[in-house]
């Protein structure tokens, strides 16, 4: 199975602060999941989720639904903002998040002030495969792929250091050399295989 994810370059502003690798993935999944659907919620498996994202299968459905857990107490702390005209409106993307173990499934509603991020995307979108995101070990190096997948057109990304250092969730106390030889280069490298000119 080859997912897509495809969502609003919006959705590359925001910061994810606290996530790890594993929260990317499943955020990634749950954005695939719900592209293009005029769904609020959903429900998935857990072994489904487990299988597409690479999570060790072995783990139990209760050890599993508190890590997704987990990444859904990160992810209710970004809270994301649009200016439209005069209002600005504040919202987190999934406000309703229910893991069952005894069932072995993930619900999950979507905000319906979110469903623009997910849906009808003609232009100003970021697309890629998900197979080829969980793939990559580092939250660094998923924060930079995204990154560049939105820049896939025009070939360049231009951004100011203390921009990329917030989007990528660098710690406080890196100074930029740190930061370009613990997060930078190791994320560029293993980036190469998609991007052989980086």
């Amino acid at each position: 199975m080859n997912e897509i994810v495809k969502y609003d370059n919006y959705l590359n502003k925001l910061d994810f602060k606290g996530f790890n690798a594993s929260d990317y993935d499943f955020l990634m999944y749950l954005c695939a999941q719900m592209r293009d659907r005029d769904e609020d919620t959903m429900t998935f498996s857990l072994n489904e989720i487990k299988t597409v994202t690479g999570f060790d299968y072995h783990a139990s459905a209760v050890v599993f639904a508190k890590i997704l857990e987990g990444m859904n107490r990160k992810l209710m702390n970004v809270t994301a903002t649009v200016r439209d005209g005069s209002r600005t409106i504040m919202f987190v993307l999934f406000p309703t998040f229910i893991a069952d173990e005894k069932t072995n499934t993930l619900t999950v509603r979507v905000n319906p002030d979110f469903k623009f991020l997910l849906n009808e995307l003609t232009k100003n979108f970021t697309q890629f495969e998900l197979a080829e995101f969980t793939e990559l070990s580092s939250k660094y190096s998923k924060t930079l792929y995204r990154l560049l997948k939105q820049y896939r057109s025009t070939g360049e990304y231009y951004v100011g250091v203390d921009e990329l250092r917030r989007l990528l969730g660098c710690p406080e106390g890196y100074a930029n050399k740190r930061f370009m030889q613990l997060i930078i280069a190791p994320a560029v490298k293993e980036l190469q295989k998609d991007f052989p000119t980086l």
